[in-house]
């Protein structure tokens, strides 16, 4: 079976089969509104119902997640940890107590986990057992953009001789690497448990990206931790890049959900990828193309059982030995290390939305035109995560274990993802153009009812991106002080955007990546570049 599984032939057919169908689906209405005419207008009213089911679903989980998120950033988690490693039973008497004197469905949540434990005190781990390596990945950056991470870092609500603080470099770019390095080092060398950097070296048989450096990185620090004989199981491995700031309750929180889950090394933890570092500085397309990146995981993390690790995320070093860390062979390490984590583990994990931000910058560059061209870039190697498909497929067949109906669940939810950004913004914007030219048709009742009814039904689905700028509000950091208050302005009118965004940042590129597959023209890594015009401003 592996060999012709592992064939050549075999590859080349899942990597053509999404952009057939994804072509096929967007050609439908062009070649049919002539010979079926009413095939395709049934087919536009269907397609524009389910997206206006979809926008208020999406709607109604944004609006839960903030909810969410302002409740647990809020939170001193540290407290809550220390609690529960120390004395499980009186932290859920302490619980009980909190929520019969202020009742809400986030206290009944963590009510529901810890009485999962039943008292016994030995599911528990203890606190200060656990250790944080954070590895932040940096390529070309400069010290101005690594720094606040650090300092994000330093400001942590966790003890900061538990934190094991890796600077991860490329050797092809050593002298910038070392720039950064000595700055860090200068005000922060004494400051964690301890300050580590490390230089990758490109080997053969590797893809110039981020997994391969944070891999070496990981497999150097294990080194290192297993001749102080630690123990894999406690210590917890998140990844970064050189932007990311995470919130200050960021690591309390991760440890307390890692200490009172029994089950804990079939875990992979996420956090909210909020794309607001530099959001007051970007131009108004590429803010709503951040905000609607932020939104998508956000919304994921309202159903555990949908998302999938992206970015930033947490894993036990233990996890982290089993799947031999990430992958060194595709430019998408974050979302194809759950798909590794899942077939380790033979499909027995599960992703723990932590409902917590780690902030990013969104794309913003030099001028206009090079912040559209990093843009469109950068959304296309997100959408390259569409190389998954034959990797998902093969490996579903060399897992006969998993039942049918689980792989046939997983890889739906993996392809229709990347459908949906190829196809549906372009599908709702032109499906109904071709229509137009056929005169007979246009005649009819149909015709007429299939514009009106279209019509009303996008005109409804606006009603989603009110929720979504509520949301966004809710979510934006405070105004740097370099800009004016006329900058509230353009942050409300810049929604008029959504519809060329979503399909000029969003389809557009989802379809370059997915043809390019198709034709075998397979992408390379580019570092989006990383421009700071204002301070970072995160509470």
């Amino acid at each position: 079976m592996d060999t012709w599984v592992d064939s050549r032939w075999f590859q080349r057919t899942l990597e053509i089969i999404p952009g057939v169908v994804v072509w096929s689906v967007i050609a439908f209405p062009i070649i049919f509104a002539f010979i079926l005419p009413k095939a395709v207008a049934y087919f536009i009213l269907i397609f524009n119902l389910y997206w206006l089911i979809k926008a208020f679903n999406i709607a109604r989980h944004l609006v839960n997640g903030t909810a969410y998120m302002k409740n647990y950033m809020k939170t001193d988690w540290y407290v809550r940890a220390k609690f529960a490693s120390r004395d499980i039973k009186g932290f859920l008497r302490h619980l009980e107590e909190e929520n019969k004197k202020s009742p809400n469905r986030y206290l009944k949540k963590e009510i529901k986990e810890i009485s999962n434990l039943e008292g016994d005190q030995k599911k528990v781990k203890r606190l200060e057992d656990i250790v944080h390596v954070i590895i932040i990945a940096i390529s070309n950056e400069s010290l101005d953009i690594v720094e606040p991470t650090i300092e994000a870092l330093y400001k942590a609500n966790y003890p900061l001789d538990k934190l094991l603080v890796v600077l991860a470099g490329e050797d092809r770019k050593k002298e910038d690497f070392q720039k950064v390095v000595k700055g860090i080092n200068a005000r922060y060398k004494d400051s964690f448990m301890a300050l580590k950097t490390y230089i990758h070296v490109d080997k053969e048989g590797e893809v110039i990206g981020k997994g391969a450096n944070i891999t070496s990185a990981g497999r150097l620090i294990w080194k290192d931790l297993e001749r102080s004989k630690v123990n894999p199981e406690n210590v917890l491995v998140t990844t970064l890049d050189a932007d990311h700031i995470v919130h200050r309750e960021y690591f309390s929180r991760l440890s307390y959900k890692y200490i009172i889950d029994s089950d804990r090394n079939s875990k992979t933890y996420q956090p909210v990828s909020l794309l607001f570092n530099n959001i007051w500085d970007s131009p108004a397309p590429n803010r709503v193309a951040a905000t609607a990146a932020s939104f998508w995981i956000l919304m994921e993390s309202m159903r555990p059982f949908r998302l999938k690790t992206f970015a930033a995320h947490t894993q036990s070093l233990r996890t982290l030995l089993v799947t031999d860390f990430w992958s060194t062979t595709t430019i998408v390490e974050d979302g194809h290390q759950y798909f590794r984590t899942y077939f380790a583990f033979n499909g027995n994990i599960e992703m723990v939305p932590l409902f917590l931000p780690v902030y990013q910058d969104s794309v913003l560059d030099e001028t206009a035109w090079k912040t559209f061209k990093s843009q469109y870039k950068q959304r296309r190697r997100w959408a390259w995560g569409i190389s998954d498909f034959p990797y998902i497929i093969k490996s579903f067949i060399k897992h006969p274990e998993i039942p049918f109906t689980e792989k046939f669940i997983q890889t739906f939810r993996q392809y229709s993802a990347h459908f949906s950004q190829g196809a549906a913004s372009l599908l709702l914007a032109t499906a109904w153009i071709p229509l137009l030219f056929n005169d007979k048709f246009m005649d009819s009742v149909l015709a007429h009812n299939v514009t009106r009814y279209s019509s009303i039904l996008i005109n409804i689905a606006w009603l989603g991106v009110f929720f979504s700028v509520w949301t966004y509000l809710a979510l934006l950091p405070r105004k740097p002080e370099s800009h004016s208050n006329l900058k509230y302005f353009g942050m409300f009118t810049q929604w008029i955007f959504t519809p060329p965004v979503a399909i000029i940042l969003g389809s557009f590129p989802s379809l370059d990546a997915q043809t390019r597959l198709m034709l075998g023209k397979y992408l390379g890594f580019n570092v989006t570049p990383k421009v700071r015009k204002s301070k970072v401003v995160i509470d």
